[in-house]
């Protein structure tokens, strides 16, 4: 219940920073161009095929593509049955590193599930879907 608090909390959070920000001056390219930027080799993963009672584990590579250091301040899951291990140490501009998800179901047939990542980057969140299908041993 208090995970489903959080996670509430945080997209009100966003969709009212969203809606505060169209109002918003635009900010010069000059200081765009002096934060991190966190950029996600692939915001969808596959997790194929997973046997009901296993947990499968795959690797998520980003890089800061921006010009001031990226730090991964917080991630957000939507179940229980998804955990992620992300890198806590900062990252140079240029520096690459990967997030680890592990899915263990707890049910047969598709999953769609939602990752929220939290940065101090330009992008300040990201969001990834996992998807796949669980299925009997």
């Amino acid at each position: 219940m208090r995970r489903r608090l959080i996670i509430v909390a945080g997209l009100l959070l966003l969709v009212s920073g969203k809606l505060f920000c169209q109002n918003a001056q635009p900010v010069s390219s000059q200081q765009e161009d002096n934060k991190p930027y966190f950029s996600l080799e692939k915001k969808t993963i596959n997790f194929g095929e997973i046997e009901m009672g296993t947990t499968k584990t795959l690797l998520l590579s980003f890089t800061n593509t921006g010009k001031k250091t990226l730090v991964l301040s917080e991630v957000y899951t939507t179940c229980g049955c998804t955990t992620v291990d992300w890198p806590k140490d900062p990252f140079l501009p240029g520096k690459s590193g990967k997030i680890k998800i592990s899915y263990n179901p707890t049910e047969t047939g598709p999953f769609n599930k939602t990752i929220s990542i939290y940065t101090n980057a330009q992008n300040s969140s990201e969001v990834v879907q996992i998807e796949g299908i669980v299925i009997d041993k």
